[in-house]
């Protein structure tokens, strides 16, 4: 699934095109691939006790979400790891694992 990022930096407006592809899921998990502007990230991503988590293995990320459809809150989480663009690309995609999932159980 294709998506746009925006990233905002004050008056200034930064656009492109990530995409998510659904791997494997589970019952509150979710692994993925997604990308955006030449950056490939493998993500593990879900609920536990006491919240939602993000793990990206190849960059050594993990850290505390909110739900998966606060951006804001979970860039500025995600981008406390690493650059604020790959930030913005990992935390536009997790907006649409839960409609991926819709998806596959249509199917």
């Amino acid at each position: 699934m294709n998506y746009t990022c925006i990233l905002k930096n004050g008056s200034r407006r930064e656009t492109w095109t990530g995409e998510i592809i659904l791997l494997s899921t589970g019952n509150g998990w979710y692994e993925a691939e997604t990308n955006g502007r030449g950056t490939y990230f493998h993500i593990l991503a879900g609920r536990h006790k006491y919240g939602n988590y993000l793990c990206i293995p190849n960059l050594d990320v993990g850290c505390e979400l909110s739900d998966f459809s606060d951006i804001f809150w979970n860039e500025e989480r995600i981008g406390s790891l690493m650059r604020k663009v790959d930030a913005v690309t990992v935390a536009t995609g997790l907006i649409h694992l839960p409609a991926l999932v819709a998806g596959q159980l249509k199917n």
